[in-house]
């Protein structure tokens, strides 16, 4: 028995979704539908009210946006979570979370089953073989997630730090591994996504947000990468991010002045690219943009 909760840009969600729900899930279900038409809520403050108002034990968030394509995959939902350990399940994830700020699949290290909206071959990327149709991540991408409800006594969606609609997702992840519970990216649900998400000045906002209130906890991990491993992600995630600021007009010589602290922090950097980006950074921040 699923409860599944969608942030809606309309006062309802279209009747081609509700079909789509009804035709394909398999399961008993009820639909929370949050009016967000007037963007009166954050995407935190929607899925809280869809939380107080649900009844089921698992809950599936979900964007507008997406239609199913796999049958009987509330089954598929109910069998994962059969596993009391099992916190959380989606179907695109990290295992490593970076110290560095930035998107969760900017160190490369992605799990991932998808449709995107412009094909009709799946988008499959492992980190490692499949266990049950399933690799274990720490944080999981909010197109789609399903959490067990009564973890809802201990955590919920952080409308105190996050406006808007970017990073609740990987918060609430933190929030579950804060309790011991594991998350699964699972590969026996297949949806399309049929837009893609925006990394604009108020994702960036909230990427520096995630990464200042999980600092004592970064960088973290439940896969096991070698110091070269990890410093490549941790500076594939740097180098994204800077450009990503500099692209939403903030100003160069704090980007460069906040990556040169980041690679400061980071005691593990220090490898045969570290003295190339910290050259690059310094030059940028202290002659090219004075």
């Amino acid at each position: 028995m699923i409860s599944i909760i969608i942030c809606s840009r309309t006062p309802e969600i279209s009747d081609s979704l509700k079909a789509n729900i009804s035709t394909t899930i398999g399961t008993t279900y009820e639909i929370i539908t949050i009016d967000n038409s007037g963007n009166k809520y954050s995407i935190s403050e929607a899925y809280n009210i869809g939380v107080e108002q649900s009844k089921y034990p698992l809950l599936c968030f979900m964007h507008d946006d997406i239609e199913y394509h796999t049958l009987n995959w509330g089954h598929n939902v109910t069998t994962h979570f059969a596993d009391e350990q099992t916190g959380a399940i989606g179907i695109a994830g990290t295992p490593y979370a970076a110290y560095m700020p930035g998107s969760w699949w900017g160190t490369g290290l992605v799990n991932q089953f998808i449709l995107p909206s412009d094909s009709d071959q799946p988008g499959v990327i492992q980190v490692s073989e499949l266990v049950n149709n399933k690799n274990e991540v720490l944080l999981l991408d909010g197109v789609w997630m399903c959490i067990r409800r009564s973890l809802f006594e201990k955590i919920s969606f952080d409308t105190v730090n996050y406006a808007g609609f970017h990073f609740y997702d990987v918060d609430t992840c933190m929030q579950i591994n804060q309790l011991n519970y594991k998350l699964y990216s699972v590969f026996d649900i297949l949806l399309r996504h049929f837009t893609i998400g925006r990394m604009d000045k108020s994702w960036c906002e909230n990427a520096l947000v995630f990464n200042n209130k999980w600092k004592n906890v970064l960088p973290a991990s439940v896969i096991q990468l070698n110091r070269n491993e990890q410093r490549n992600a941790e500076l594939k995630t740097l180098k994204e991010f800077a450009y990503n600021l500099i692209y939403n007009n903030y100003p160069h010589r704090a980007v460069y002045r906040l990556a040169i602290s980041k690679l400061l922090g980071f005691k593990k950097i220090f490898h045969y690219k570290s003295p190339l980006y910290l050259a690059k950074y310094l030059y940028k921040w202290l002659v090219k943009y004075p």
